[in-house]
């Protein structure tokens, strides 16, 4: 198990240009505070043999393939500062033993930028702790580096090309579905109007429809009435003369 120490080494190897980025809003004016020492390798390193460049046109093979660390995490992040600090840590992953252009690249930052005076004595510096050190293993390091971090971004695209596929077609079929949906609502929202109105027309004609046998049923009551009691009457008048006539 690595020691505190040991954990703190191997990791914010970049915390140099880490600090650079959040820095560059400041003005160009602002003072300058006195260049720092460039800072030095971890004893790992320097017990670390380091393997000759001769060519700068072939990167280094280093073997090591592009850590699985998301440059584009689906964590909200769209900052390009916090991207950046994302792409320094899969470079720490991928920093090789050694010293070499990962290590002038954040000594020069060390010194409060990176440009051609801070590099040079950045590598002038490390060139006394290193001897191996030479102007062409910068470049062929550096542009592994460069290049390992193209393989990832390279690779990552890829994915979030597929990711924006699937939504898209997620989109279109939902699109279709919704669509299918308010076409059917309409059809049936057309098709209530269209009862509702036919209802609205039978309820303004219901007296109508209704009113005649109602009074033909009143008329028909009204009649038997009368007959019953034209009936009676007659019954009366019959039993008033049969009491009259009749001893």
């Amino acid at each position: 198990m690595m020691s505190n120490n040991e954990n703190q080494r191997s990791s914010g190897i970049l915390n140099s240009l880490k600090k650079l980025i959040f820095e560059d809003d400041q003005t160009s004016s602002a003072p300058q505070s006195p260049a720092p020492a460039p800072a030095a390798p971890t004893q790992e390193k320097l017990n670390t043999p380091t393997p000759a460049y001769t060519s700068v046109t072939q990167p280094v093979a280093t073997g090591k393939t592009p850590p699985p660390i998301p440059i584009t995490a689906n964590d909200g992040s769209t900052d390009l500062k916090e991207m950046k600090l994302k792409v320094y840590a899969i470079l720490e992953k991928l920093n090789e033993q050694g010293v070499d252009f990962f290590e002038v690249w954040n000594a020069a930052a060390a010194m409060g930028k990176v440009e051609e005076n801070t590099l040079k004595a950045a590598y002038t510096s490390l060139k006394f702790v290193d001897s191996s050190l030479s102007k062409e293993k910068l470049v062929a390091t550096g542009t592994n580096y460069a290049n390992k971090l193209k393989e990832t971004i390279a690779k990552e695209s890829n994915q979030k090309q597929e990711e924006k596929k699937r939504t898209e077609q997620d989109r279109t079929m939902e699109i279709a579905n919704l669509n299918s949906e308010i076409k059917a609502l309409t059809e049936n929202i057309t098709k209530l109007q269209d009862d509702l109105q036919k209802k609205q027309v039978a309820l303004g004609q219901i007296n109508e429809k209704y009113e005649p046998k109602i009074k033909e049923i009143e008329q028909k009551i009204a009649i038997g009435n009368a007959a019953v009691g034209e009936v009676i009457t007659e019954i009366n008048n019959a039993l008033h003369m049969i009491n009259q006539s009749i001893t």
